[in-house]
């Protein structure tokens, strides 16, 4: 008997893992709170048929409902043994039509024939067409007392949504490599074989969280061998390589030695080319490679602390994401290859040909200007544009005034502090202005308006003659008021009115809002991407489009 047959738990205290699946079936069990449809999902050989089994068990035990049937009553038996009339097992993939949905369940109505329920399990139910989903819908919503639905399958999001809403939906999920290893040491322990314990990392590993697999592969093995289960003989049959050179090529890589490389990939080949093997072991050594590199003070997630921490060194963080990625494309494109030799080798190239792009500086956010002085924003902004044209970005020219010889911070004073000089001696009008928390009209013509000098008690301001008309008598009155309350004594103020512009904060915060368009357009003409769109598209860039950085003055 197959060992996937012969090891099939018997209860609920032997079915590997699955703890939430088992905890919930007890319970449901135990307080008789039972559903008239379980759909159970999860990949291959993770226990999906076995639970339904073990449920119908539970259910039509002679000794009553119960999570631990006896194992000994004529029902119990029939249903291991697969001979119980009132356990209906279909198979989906084979009973696909409406027809032979219609005939499973013409027969629903009737009771039982020697059991407590008549069950239904269908197996791979997705595989059902959309007639026959239409047909089970009335029965599986509302079935007579006697009868159970036990529904699984691999794809349940193929299943209808009308049907999910019918079940009661478990997950079972993939075995763990640690659980799939003590279920075979203890059934090669009781079928008293000998092996190596290597044997069963290697069989636990190839069976991707399946139990199934794996007794299907410890059959194999088993019938190959001569009475004992050896690392070699296991390695042969699964297609493995016998020298680890995932290793041997990720140091060989690290030292850029290319030679090194195909004299590898030669040797894989004379073993038979595990190319498929040697690839998913380069992956899991990239894999530790990257927790390592960015949780360096945890050893807790890798296998083999000592060999990643001495490749680690070997390799930058860039250099690991892009080995991998390359290693995945291959995997995806080898069959487009001339042989997989072919394929592998031109990979390992690769590999050592190409190197992570060098990081490409953004445009000039508006919260880097934020970090400048105003003044610094301007002055910076048409070194900025002019910076182009020797290849650095706008970004990159403020960072290098910022480090230079001479200190923005210090030379522009920030709009909320005040120089050494006392408080009540600053010349700075749009300084001024921002202290004297004028609002509406007084505050444009103030914005509007040029600071000349102040005189004792009098305050001379210079304006457009365009903007005369906005200094009336009572905006002049409340500048006046805000003035002398700053200055704690009475203030005057006297206009010039001139022809050509004055040098005025608005017109000052006008002009850096156009040289901060001017540096969002130039650093956008210098992105990489913008310009391989128009190289590839003859892309145009609409410039009404453009947004200028948010204001920061």
């Amino acid at each position: 008997m197959a060992l996937a047959r012969k090891w099939r738990p018997r209860t609920f205290s032997q079915l590997l893992g699955q703890d939430h699946v088992k905890s919930a079936l007890i319970n449901s069990l135990e307080q008789s709170r039972l559903h008239h449809a379980y759909l159970f999902t999860g990949t291959r050989g993770v226990g999906k048929t076995s639970v339904a089994r073990l449920f119908a068990k539970s259910l039509n035990c002679e000794r009553g409902i119960s999570a631990l049937p006896c194992l000994e009553c004529i029902n119990c038996v029939s249903i291991e043994q697969g001979r119980f009339i009132d356990l209906i097992d279909v198979d989906g993939a084979s009973r696909t039509r409406v027809e032979d949905t219609r005939e499973l369940l013409e027969n629903v109505q009737y009771v039982p024939s020697s059991a407590r329920f008549k069950i239904y399990l269908i197996d791979e139910v997705h595989m059902l067409s959309q007639h026959s989903f239409n047909a089970l819908l009335k029965t599986l919503e509302e079935p007579p007392d006697h009868v159970k639905f036990l529904l699984a399958t691999t794809d349940p999001q193929k299943l209808p949504i009308t049907v999910l809403s019918r079940c009661l939906q478990f997950n079972l999920k993939h075995l763990s490599v640690n659980v799939i290893s003590g279920h075979l040491r203890t059934i090669l322990e009781e079928e008293n074989l000998s092996y190596e314990d290597e044997v069963i990392e290697l069989l636990s590993k190839a069976a991707k969280g399946s139990v199934r697999d794996a007794l299907s592969l410890l059959d194999q093995v088993i019938v190959t061998c001569n009475g004992k289960l050896s690392t070699e003989l296991v390695k042969q049959l699964l297609g493995y390589s016998q020298l680890d050179y995932a290793l041997q090529l990720l140091k060989a890589l690290g030292d850029s030695d290319p030679t090194k490389l195909l004299s590898i990939s030669r040797q894989i080949s004379l073993e038979g080319g595990p190319f498929q093997y040697v690839m998913d072991e380069l992956l899991n050594y990239l894999h530790q490679i990257c927790i390592y590199q960015n949780v360096p003070n945890s050893t807790d997630f890798l296998i083999n602390a000592t060999t990643i921490q001495e490749l680690a060194l070997k390799f930058s963080p860039e250099d690991t994401q892009l080995l991998y990625q390359i290693i995945i494309k291959n995997q995806e494109n080898i069959h487009l290859a001339p042989s997989q030799a072919i394929a592998f080798e031109m990979m390992l190239l690769r590999m050592y040909t190409f190197q992570p792009a060098k990081s490409v500086q953004s445009p000039l956010l508006s919260s880097d200007i934020a970090l400048l002085p105003p003044q610094s924003v301007v002055d910076s902004g048409l070194n900025a544009t002019h910076s182009l044209m020797d290849n650095r970005t706008p970004k990159e020219c403020l960072l290098d005034q910022k480090q230079s010889g001479h200190n923005l911070d210090e030379e522009i004073p920030n709009e909320f502090e005040t120089t050494s000089k006392d408080e009540q001696d600053i010349t700075n009008w749009e300084i001024l202005i921002n202290k004297l928390n004028l609002t509406g009209l007084a505050l444009s013509a103030a914005q509007n308006s040029e600071f000349v000098g102040k005189n004792n008690q009098q305050i001379t301001l210079r304006i457009q003659k365009g903007f005369v008309s906005v200094f009336t008598a009572k905006i002049t009155s409340r500048l006046e008021k805000a003035l002398s309350n700053y200055y704690n004594q009475p203030i005057k103020i006297t206009l010039e009115s001139i022809n050509s512009s004055a040098s005025t904060p608005a017109i000052a915060k006008q002009q850096a809002k156009h040289l901060q368009h001017q540096i969002a357009e130039a650093s956008l003409q210098e992105d990489p991407f913008l310009k391989e769109l128009q190289q590839e598209f003859s892309a145009e860039i609409v410039k009404t489009s453009i947004l200028p950085l948010k204001d920061s003055l």
